[in-house]
């Protein structure tokens, strides 16, 4: 059982193709003291069906070990931004039956993508996803949080400037339900340095500056296969990309930082190894 609160706590996104039960163990056998899962098929359509007796074993599960906070990641294919009404809609029913979802398994969070404008306008994608969330907000009475997720920029992907996610923040009726998941590597492809004390401060000025710290929920630790600014997302395994062990040293000594769980999407065949290095790093 995890009795020792450290900071950060450090958790990892596990697959759910054996079932909750089996991810739940799997979570405990690694030493996770958080968790992020997908409830549906990432890359497709179909979403799991959970049982009563798997979900409450679950919940049981990561309570008796201190295993917070549960994130829930909505899929890839998921474009709230999207310009085609087929496309969007389908994105209105994924976020909406997902937060269902979250209260259901007892997760805290709800990880989203912005999307891509695609064939519209910046401007445009950025009103819709205010729309979306709103749309489905205004009718939620959970407790889940939906976090916005900075992103690396590639094409015309939605996220990449603090400044888009702040306008799309500025816009959402129900601001209690609503936050920022900060991603490393996105956040380093998109041009902002988290590699030094010294830009990690530059980078918390620009927080700031936009849609303020305590916006952000979560952090999404990875290190980034690609350099400063490619506006690549290519992960890569803690200490192994651009970012490096001192960068990852100083971000998870940051006062600031060091409050908020740190949740890894490296490659999943080594992700135990970097388990143990943020854990020997904090």
């Amino acid at each position: 059982m995890n009795t020792i609160n450290r900071q950060p706590r450090i958790g990892a996104h596990l697959p759910i193709g054996k079932g909750l039960k089996h991810t739940a163990d799997e979570a405990v056998a690694r030493g996770l003291e958080a968790l992020q899962i997908f409830v549906r098929n990432p890359r497709g359509r179909g979403a799991r069906t959970f049982t009563e007796e798997e979900i409450d074993y679950f919940k049981a599960t990561v309570l008796a070990h201190n295993i917070d906070p549960v994130v829930v990641h909505i899929p890839y294919i998921c474009n709230p931004a999207a310009a085609k009404d087929d496309l969007y809609e389908f994105a209105r029913q994924v976020v909406k039956e997902d937060l269902q979802r979250c209260s259901l398994i007892g997760a805290n969070y709800l990880v989203l993508h912005p999307g891509s404008y695609t064939t519209s306008t910046l401007e445009q994608g950025i009103a819709r996803i205010a729309r979306l969330l709103n749309d489905v907000l205004d009718n939620y009475a959970g407790k889940v949080t939906v976090c916005l997720e900075t992103m690396a920029g590639q094409g015309t992907e939605i996220g990449r400037d603090f400044n888009e996610l702040n306008t799309i923040l500025q816009q959402i009726n129900n601001q209690e339900r609503i936050g920022v998941c900060l991603d490393t590597c996105h956040v380093f492809a998109a041009g902002y340095d988290v590699s030094s004390e010294e830009g990690i401060a530059r980078v918390l000025e620009e927080i700031d500056r936009t849609f303020g710290r305590d916006t952000i929920k979560l952090i999404h630790s990875n290190d980034s296969q690609k350099e400063l600014g490619s506006r690549r997302d290519r992960h890569a395994h803690i200490g192994d990309g651009f970012i490096g062990l001192s960068g990852f040293k100083h971000i998870i000594s940051n006062k600031f930082f060091n409050t908020l769980p740190f949740i890894l999407e490296t490659p999943f065949e080594e992700i135990d190894r970097d388990i143990v290095t943020l854990k020997k790093l904090r």
